[in-house]
């Protein structure tokens, strides 16, 4: 149901991130205006104080909460859907909800289980220091509000914020940068592909389409739905092809809207009419025929778009009917 999702997506976050805000601005103006008119007793400077803290903890307690006991980020949900067929049209709202659609149909839902417990173990662990760094900050703040702190020990607490910031950023890098070169292509195996390292004649398939050496490529092969598909990436040109032997048919982009020939059979050409016209579907050219659906993707300015065009060659194919 709208609204009840976790973070943006929850109607009462929202509520409590302005409502908080809002209430702090009140509350700090109100006593300012009524009890410490001068700002002599540092009753405004506490109030306001207090407010930010209690709203901030409340944020972060939210976040935890929807980690350890929402299992926010969690892959169980994937054991929630359906494998079979191909992704529904709402699935092409970004590649993280595409690649995850497809590892559901017609990939490994296993692997993209290991996949999403790996990331979801590197946010929380950078939350946490997140985390550290906050409590840091306003506990320092704190202990200098009431006098606890002199100004030399609050120069030692401030070099130490840029310590634990230093320690944060280093982490990350080793969380997000260090680990994505590490599984650099493993987003591929919930795909049901695999990195090519040596490609060979199993290029027939695009390799009349390709300008350049085969050792110049990238490919990723695999079986999806029980069909052969490669993609083909040559520099920025990118082939992805579904093995089928199906009649021939071809698809132009005009502007960002798929239009078939006038020789393209009727269930192809009426299932277009329910694509709408996207910037995603800019400079794709679609060749159908007795070897399969080849979908090449010329030069523009977003990159790894090949997903999209896998999902498009296994679309045409279910629009043909079972079996193609």
């Amino acid at each position: 149901m709208p609204g009840t999702g976790a973070g943006g997506d929850s109607i009462l976050y929202r509520i409590y991130i302005v409502g908080g805000l809002i209430g702090i601005v009140v509350a700090t103006m109100g006593t300012a205006a009524l009890f410490d008119p001068h700002g002599t007793k540092g009753a405004t400077l506490y109030v306001g104080f207090t407010c930010v803290t209690l709203w901030f903890i409340g944020v972060l307690a939210y976040w935890w909460w929807q980690f350890l006991f929402r299992s926010y980020g969690s892959p169980k949900r994937l054991e929630e859907q359906e494998p079979g067929g191909v992704p529904e049209i709402k699935a092409l709202k970004s590649w993280s909800t595409l690649s995850e659609a497809m590892a559901v149909h017609g990939g490994n839902v296993d692997e993209q289980a290991k996949l999403e417990k790996t990331a979801r173990r590197g946010i929380i662990e950078f939350f946490g220091w997140q985390n550290v760094l906050a409590f840091y900050v306003i506990g320092s703040m704190w202990l200098r509000l009431l006098g606890i702190l002199s100004d030399t020990a609050m120069l030692f607490m401030v070099i130490g914020v840029f310590v634990l910031l230093a320690i944060t950023v280093v982490r990350t890098y080793f969380l997000i940068g260090g680990g994505a070169r590490a599984g650099k292509h493993a987003y591929l195996a919930p795909l049901g592909l695999a990195l090519v390292d040596t490609p060979s004649a199993d290029l027939d398939m695009v390799v009349h389409h390709v300008q350049s050496d085969a050792a110049d490529l990238v490919v990723f092969g695999g079986t999806r739905h029980g069909r052969p598909v490669q993609i083909v990436i040559d520099g920025k040109t990118t082939y992805a092809m579904v093995r089928s032997s199906i009649p021939p048919f071809a698809i132009e982009s005009q502007k960002g809207k798929l239009v078939a020939a006038q020789d393209a059979p009727e269930l192809i050409s009426k299932a277009l009419k329910s694509l709408r016209k996207a910037k995603r579907w800019v400079k794709v050219n679609v060749q159908a025929g007795p070897e399969g659906i080849l979908v090449q993707r010329t030069p523009g300015r977003r990159q790894n778009m090949w997903l999209y065009d896998l999902w498009l060659a296994e679309w045409l194919l279910e629009q043909l009917g079972p079996n193609p």
